[in-house]
């Protein structure tokens, strides 16, 4: 059930993120365990939830390596 819940949680942030009629990027303050003063939260957004000039790239970049490292980590397994 964590898990699922997890998932959803994900799914709905990318959904956000891609989705031109949301305004807050960030999602709600509850995804995010500082708040609006989270650390991870900060290198990504600005506090009013829109992005940093190159948030986007950099959340992007961070979900494909962190992708490509639990791919090689599987296929090593």
């Amino acid at each position: 059930m964590v898990f699922c819940s997890t998932l959803g949680a994900l799914a709905s942030f990318l959904l956000g993120i891609v989705d031109p009629r949301v305004v807050n990027k960030a999602g709600p303050d509850w995804l995010w365990m500082g708040g609006r003063d989270d650390v991870v939260r900060n290198l990504f957004f600005q506090p009013n939830g829109k992005f940093k000039r190159y948030g986007l790239l950099a959340l992007m970049l961070t979900f494909a390596v962190g992708a490509a490292a639990l791919y090689w980590l599987i296929g090593r397994i």
